[in-house]
């Protein structure tokens, strides 16, 4: 993992969950000093929720980063589909609609790829999308403090959300045009087998000459 400037770790404590319920529950120090609650003592308290706070919040959600290559294509989809239910909460709708289209490109892609043995690139492909790509990137996003994502720019003037959204979407794209390539050549082997069986049974009287 690249080392992160010292502005980047700031941002990132700034914008993260312990920070900000810290500073929500070290609000209640004042308010239970004004409120009579308590008086001497209330910095050491105010102190005290903040730290509470920031332990409390400090755990980001974790995705799993790679699915393993030693897995049966039904468990590694088992496992897409855990990926793809722990990443949608901290998705947008845009976002959503593209990663269930990716998981359905693959879930029916998948199978026949590897069953056919052939479509090397392809294959190669759709197995890295499931196994690193997608993993990796959606884990990296969940990572990052939910106001940071929204907020602060990150490469070419664009957060983490804009970014992850036009990466989804790319990748919709192209899955779906591996499934489509898939899709031409099944068809285009069924039209050459459906030549050869009316050459082989255009006639089907046994005895004409």
């Amino acid at each position: 993992m690249p080392q992160r400037s010292l502005k980047l770790r700031a941002l990132l404590f700034l914008y993260g969950n312990g920070n900000i319920l810290g500073c929500a529950l070290a609000l209640l120090g004042p308010a239970l000093l004004f409120a009579g609650v308590i008086d001497k003592g209330w910095l050491l308290i105010t102190a005290g929720l903040y730290v509470a706070g920031c332990l409390l919040g400090r755990k980001a959600p974790e995705l799993e980063r790679r699915i393993e290559d030693s897995l049966s294509v039904e468990q590694t989809l088992e496992r897409l589909d855990r990926m793809v239910a722990q990443a949608q909460p901290h998705l947008t709708e845009d976002m959503r609609k593209s990663l269930d289209n990716v998981r359905g490109s693959v879930g029916e892609v998948l199978p026949r790829l590897v069953g056919a043995g052939s479509h090397g690139d392809d294959l190669f492909t759709v197995r890295e999308t499931v196994l690193r790509y997608l993993p990796e990137t959606l884990a990296n996003y969940v990572a990052l403090p939910p106001a940071f994502r929204i907020t602060h720019a990150v490469k070419d003037g664009k957060t983490a959300r804009q970014l992850l959204g036009e990466q989804l979407g790319l990748l919709d794209a192209k899955l779906r045009e591996i499934v489509a390539n898939v899709a031409s050549s099944d068809a285009a082997a069924l039209v050459a087998n459906g030549q050869f069986l009316e050459k082989k049974f255009r006639q089907p009287d046994f005895l004409a000459s």
